[in-house]
């Protein structure tokens, strides 16, 4: 038995080992089951642990390395069966509104993302209201030219979490 909850952002962030020298998992077949279990364990769609087990990936030469995919996905099917959602890093409107998101340009708008955590933060502080399905459907317009905005992948790895810990209350 694991001793840990996998979340989505980390499962989202699981990279495997590639096979030298010989064949392994498709590593595109792979990296779709693990945004689904990513989307599975953010409460987004349901995906049974039987799907898990009964997963089979194409074999290509250099394509990931079996043991360690298996292993996740091992992990992944108990933690599926045992149907939880594990509380966030984000348990106070503080905590949220203290991440410090880096800049990018081609980023996600600024004021569009800290007016949303605004709101966010006064739904985790009990003074607003804010559901994890908003979460989900959130989007952001894109910055162009010289603005810099915030790193994409910072903000929806922000959003995952900020989602999981609307779920694990209950929202």
């Amino acid at each position: 038995m694991p001793s840990a909850y996998l979340s989505p952002a980390q499962v989202r962030a699981t990279r495997f080992p590639r096979r030298r020298g010989g064949k392994g998992y498709d590593p595109a077949q792979v990296d779709a089951v693990v945004l689904k279990v990513a989307d599975a364990l953010s409460g987004r769609i349901v995906l049974h642990p039987d799907r898990i087990r009964e997963v089979v990936f194409h074999e290509v030469p250099g394509g990931y390395d079996q043991k360690p995919v298996d292993e996740f996905l091992g992990r992944v099917e108990w933690q599926l069966r045992a149907g939880l959602v594990p509380p966030t890093n984000l348990g106070t409107a503080d905590e949220l509104l203290a991440v410090k998101l880096p800049k990018a340009s081609g980023g996600y708008d600024r004021g569009e993302v800290d007016a949303f955590l605004k709101r966010a933060a006064a739904a985790l502080a009990g003074t607003g209201r804010m559901t994890s399905t908003e979460v989900r459907h959130t989007r952001f317009s894109l910055t162009s030219g010289m603005r810099r905005g915030y790193r994409v992948q910072a903000v929806d790895a922000l959003l995952d979490e900020l989602e999981q810990e609307l779920r694990f209350r209950g929202r």
